[in-house]
C-alpha cells in the first residue's frame, strides 16, 4: 500500500517502534520540508562563494541603421546606411572588497549549519511524536483488554446474583444493580474501542499517512519498563547543552548575525574590480553621394581597473551597522533563553520520570490488591453470603479502576521516558 512519497506500507509486516520511527522519517512531510530547506541552504552557500569568481557575459547587437552626416564642401550632406552586427564578451571581476564576500560566505555557511541542525531536531521531534502516539495506542488497546475483563467480571457478578435470587438469597433490586453494572461495563468497552480509533488516527498523523493506510502495529505489553534513572539530572543537562540540535542551530544563527555585522563594517571600505571586453564590429554599408558599398570588420577590446569608494550615503551604512549590532545582541539573548528552556525541559522531564516510576510501582500494588479483594468478595458472596451485592459491586468497580490506573501509569512511564530522551537531545 502506497502511504507517502516513495514509502510503501508492507501489509504482512508488524511494525515496532523503531520501524515506525524509520517509516515516519521517510514519509512525514515535515521531515521532507526540513530536508529541502537544508538543501536550499547548501545551494545558498554555493551562490555566496560564486562572488569570488569572475562573471563573463556574451552580448550581441544587430540590425540596420541609417544616418546623415555633414561634410565640408563640396561634398555637403551624405548618408550612411546598411546592416551590421556587434558581438561582444564582457568580463567583470571583483579583486578586493575588504571582507564583504568572506562575510557573506560565512553567514551562508552558518545558515547551512542552522538548517542542518534544524533538520536533525525535526527528526527528533517526529521520533518523539511517533513514540508518544505509539504508547498512547498501546495504552488504548490495553484499556480495551481491561474493559473486556471488567465486562466479564460484571457478567460473572450478574450470574452469581441471579443464582442467589433463584435460591431466595438475593433480592430483585440486587439483581437489577448487577445488571446495571454489566451495562456500564459494556458502555466502557465501547468507549475504549472508540479511543483506539482516535489513537490510531493520531499515530497515522505523526507518521505522515492517512488513518486508512495505517499498518499493523506491534503490541508493547511484553516490553520491559524502565525501573530506574541511570544518570543524575545534572549529567543529563550537561549532555543536553552539548548535544541538542536546536541549541546548536541557535548558536549558528548567532554566528550568522556576527558575519552580517562584519559585512556591515566592510561596507565602509572601497572596492577594486577588473573589467574587460572584446568584440567585433561587422557592418556592410553604402554611403554617398556618390553612393558606394563598403564592408567594415574591426576588432574592439579594452581592459580597466575600477576603484569605488562610497564617501557619503546619508548615514545608511551607519544605521545598517547599528541594525546588525542589535540583531547580534538579540541572537545572543535568544541563545541564552533557549538554553534556559532546555535546562527547564530536562529538569521537568527528569522529575516526571521519577514520579512515573513511583506511580507505576504503586499502581501495580493497587491492581494486585484490588484483584485479590474482588476475588475474596466474590467467593464470600457466592459461598457464605457474608458479603452483600453492594460490597461485590464496589470491589468490581475498584478492580476496574485499578486496571485503568495501571494502564495509565504504564503509558505515562513510557511517555515521560521518551520525553526525557527528547529533552536531552538523544
Amino acid at each position: 500500500m502506497l502511504a507517502g512519497r516513495g514509502t510503501v506500507v508492507d501489509p504482512d509486516a508488524v511494525y515496532g517502534l523503531a520501524d515506525l520511527i524509520n517509516f515516519a522519517h521517510r514519509a512525514n512531510p515535515e521531515t521532507r520540508r526540513a530536508w529541502e530547506e537544508a538543501r536550499a541552504a547548501a545551494a545558498q552557500v554555493g551562490r555566496a562563494e560564486a562572488a569570488y569568481y569572475p562573471t563573463l557575459f556574451f552580448m550581441a547587437a544587430g540590425g540596420t541603421s541609417r544616418r546623415a552626416d555633414q561634410a565640408p564642401p563640396p561634398t555637403g550632406t551624405f548618408t550612411v546606411e546598411g546592416p551590421g552586427v556587434n558581438p561582444r564578451l564582457q568580463l567583470n571581476w571583483i579583486l578586493l572588497d575588504f571582507g564583504r564576500r568572506g562575510a557573506d560566505v560565512e553567514r551562508r555557511g552558518q545558515d547551512l549549519f542552522k538548517a542542518n541542525f534544524a533538520f536533525n531536531r525535526k527528526l527528533q521531534e517526529v521520533a518523539f511524536a511517533v513514540s508518544r502516539n505509539y504508547f498512547g495506542l498501546d495504552a488504548s488497546r490495553a484499556r480495551v483488554t481491561a474493559a473486556r475483563a471488567t465486562l466479564d467480571s460484571a457478567v460473572a457478578v450478574e450470574e452469581a446474583v441471579a443464582a442467589r435470587l433463584q435460591q431466595g438469597l438475593a433480592t430483585r433490586p440486587d439483581f437489577l444493580l448487577a445488571r446495571q453494572e454489566r451495562a456500564r461495563a459494556a458502555f466502557e468497552l465501547e468507549d475504549a474501542l472508540g479511543a483506539v480509533a482516535d489513537a490510531q488516527a493520531a499515530l497515522a498523523d505523526s507518521l505522515g499517512i492517512a488513518p486508512t493506510a495505517l499498518m499493523r502495529v506491534a503490541d508493547l505489553s511484553a516490553v520491559a519498563l524502565p525501573t530506574e534513572l541511570p544518570e543524575s539530572v545534572e549529567q543529563i543537562i550537561d549532555r543536553a547543552l552539548g548535544r541538542r540540535p536546536d541549541l546548536a542551530s541557535r548558536l549558528s544563527a548567532l554566528r550568522a548575525r556576527e558575519a552580517e555585522e562584519r559585512r556591515a563594517r566592510a561596507e565602509f571600505w572601497p572596492r577594486l574590480s577588473l573589467s574587460g571586453s572584446a568584440g567585433q564590429a561587422v557592418q556592410r554599408y553604402r554611403t554617398g553621394p556618390p553612393f558606394g558599398t563598403f564592408t567594415m570588420n574591426e576588432t574592439e577590446y579594452g581592459a580597466f581597473l575600477s576603484f569605488e569608494w562610497k564617501l557619503f550615503d546619508g548615514f545608511e551604512r551607519d544605521n545598517a551597522l547599528r541594525e546588525a549590532n542589535s540583531l547580534r545582541g538579540a541572537a545572543e539573548a535568544d541563545l541564552a533563553a533557549i538554553a534556559l528552556r532546555a535546562i527547564r525541559e530536562v529538569w521537568k522531564a527528569y522529575a516526571d520520570v521519577k514520579t512515573a516510576l513511583r506511580k507505576h510501582e504503586f499502581a501495580l500494588a493497587l491492581l494486585i490488591a484490588s484483584h485479590e479483594a474482588y476475588e475474596s468478595t466474590l467467593q464470600s458472596y457466592q459461598s457464605a453470603g457474608l458479603a452483600t451485592v453492594l460490597d461485590l459491586l464496589a470491589a468490581q468497580r475498584d478492580l476496574a479502576r485499578a486496571r485503568t490506573t495501571e494502564i495509565q501509569s504504564r503509558a505515562e512511564l513510557l511517555t515521560t521516558s521518551a520525553a526525557l530522551t527528547f529533552a536531552a537531545g538523544d
